[in-house]
C-alpha cells in the first residue's frame, strides 16, 4: 500500500512524538512526585516573559535564551528532593534551563505544542500573572536542535490559493501538501517555514508560507463569493412543454454537478502521512468513466465491485443509468479517504471517437460529456489523485 494524506473534513491529528521518558504526572504541579530529572520554576512576569523558546512540536520546547533574566518577584525553584531555594534578589538562573523541556506551564500541556502557540501562550499571560513551568532535563534532544536546526514538523493540507509576497516564499493551490518545519521563522510571527510535499511523498521545495491566522484572513476573503448575475428577473415568467421543461431540467442539473464545492474547510487543514492497510473506495471521472468502471468491476471481480445504483423513477427504463442514494455515498465516504482518477480527455472528437468504440450503443452526447469534463477539470482539480 502507498501512504496517503487524511481525509478533508477529518478531525486534526497530531504528529506521533516518541518521548524518551515516562509521561509526566497528571496533577498539577505535584511538588512531591517529580522525578530526579524534572525541575518546577516559578516566578511573576513582568513587561515580558523573558524566555526565547526553540523546538516546536517534534521535539518539545525549550528556552534558548542562555542568559539570567529579570524577573519582577521571588522566584521559587523547587527541585526533585522538594527542596527550594528563594531568590530575593528578583533574578532567576534560567541558563540551566536550555537542556529541558517545557512539560506545563501553568498546568497546560506543551508535549506536542507548536512553537508559534508556545509563544501566543506565553505572550497572552497578563503582566504580574504566576507563571509555573514544570520542565524535564533532556540533553541529547536539545543538542539535537542547535546543531540540526529541529523544532516543528506536522503536515498541512491547504485550502485557499496563495501568491507568494517575496523570493522566499511559495505560491500554491488548493489541495497541495506542505510539510511545516518552522513556525516562528526568524523568530517573528507571521510566517511558517514549509516543505511542498511532491506526489511521490518527496519533499520538492522549501519556502516561505503564511502562517495560520493570516492564512484564515486570506482564506475567508476567498470563500466571500460575490453573487450570482444573471438570475432570472421577477414576473418574467415562460410556459414550457412537459419535453421543454424536462430537458431544461437536465441541463441544470448538469450544470449543478459540475460547479465547484463551495464547503467552508479551515484554510490550513492538519493531516497526518500514513500507510493504508485498508481497500480505498476509487472514484473515477470523466467522459468515459462510466465505461471504465463497468469494465474494471467486470475483469477484477475479486477487487473491485460498482456501488450500487437504483433506478431514477419507478416505471424508468431499467437498461437506463441509474442513481447512487445518499446513504451509499455516505457508506462509501465512511470507508475513509477515496482515490479519486480523472481519465482527461485530449479531444470532442477523441471522446466520440473513444464511445463509438467501447460503448456504440451509448446515446450520451460526446459534447457534452467532453464539456463537462472540462469544467470538472477546472473547478476540482485539486481533488484528484491522478490525471
Amino acid at each position: 500500500p502507498k501512504p496517503v494524506y487524511a481525509q478533508p473534513g477529518q478531525p486534526d491529528v497530531d504528529l506521533p512524538v516518541s518521548p524518551s521518558d515516562a509521561p509526566v504526572p497528571s496533577a498539577a504541579h505535584d511538588d512531591s512526585i517529580l522525578r530526579p530529572s524534572m525541575k518546577l520554576v516559578k516566578f511573576k512576569k513582568g513587561e515580558s516573559v523573558g524566555l526565547r523558546l526553540a523546538g516546536g512540536n517534534d521535539v518539545g520546547i525549550f528556552d534558548n535564551k542562555k542568559v539570567v533574566v529579570v524577573v519582577s518577584s521571588v522566584v521559587d525553584c523547587r527541585f526533585h528532593n522538594n527542596t527550594a531555594l528563594k531568590l530575593p534578589t528578583h533574578f532567576i538562573p534560567l541558563i540551566h534551563m536550555a537542556t529541558k523541556t517545557f512539560n506545563k506551564v501553568n498546568n497546560v500541556d506543551f508535549a506536542n505544542i507548536i512553537r508559534e502557540e508556545a509563544v501566543l501562550f506565553l505572550l497572552d499571560l497578563p503582566k504580574g500573572e504566576e507563571v509555573t513551568i514544570l520542565a524535564q532535563k533532556k540533553k541529547d534532544v536539545y543538542r539535537r536542535i542547535v546543531e540540526s536546526d529541529v523544532g516543528d514538523s506536522f503536515y498541512i493540507r491547504t485550502h485557499f490559493e496563495y501568491e507568494k509576497e517575496s523570493p522566499y516564499g511559495l505560491s500554491f493551490n488548493k489541495g497541495e501538501v506542505f510539510r511545516v518545519v518552522d513556525t516562528l521563522y526568524n523568530g517573528k510571527l507571521g510566517s511558517w517555514l514549509a516543505i511542498r510535499i511532491g506526489k511521490n511523498h518527496q519533499e520538492v521545495e522549501r519556502g516561505i508560507i503564511p502562517n495560520k491566522n493570516r492564512a484564515e484572513q486570506l482564506s475567508s476573503v476567498q470563500y466571500t463569493l460575490p453573487k450570482t448575475a444573471g438570475a432570472t428577473g421577477a414576473g418574467l415568467l415562460e410556459v414550457q412543454g412537459p419535453e421543454e421543461l424536462k430537458r431544461n431540467l437536465r441541463k441544470s442539473r448538469e450544470d449543478l454537478s459540475a460547479q465547484p464545492v463551495q464547503t467552508k474547510f479551515p484554510a490550513y487543514e492538519r493531516v497526518v502521512l500514513r500507510e493504508a492497510g485498508f481497500l480505498r473506495p476509487v472514484v473515477v471521472f470523466g467522459p468515459i468513466a462510466d465505461v471504465a468502471r463497468e469494465k474494471i468491476s467486470r475483469e477484477e471481480p475479486d477487487l473491485f465491485e460498482l456501488a450500487k445504483s437504483e433506478p431514477r423513477d419507478a416505471g424508468t427504463d431499467q437498461r437506463s443509468s441509474g442513481i447512487i442514494r445518499l446513504h451509499t455515498i455516505k457508506q462509501i465516504i465512511d470507508r475513509w479517504y477515496p482515490i479519486v482518477v480523472f481519465l482527461n480527455p485530449d479531444s470532442k472528437q477523441g471522446v466520440k471517437n473513444m464511445r463509438t468504440r467501447l460503448c456504440s450503443e451509448s446515446r450520451k452526447s460526446a459534447r457534452k460529456l467532453y464539456e463537462r469534463a472540462l469544467k470538472l477539470r477546472k473547478n476540482n482539480h485539486h481533488l484528484f489523485t491522478s490525471e
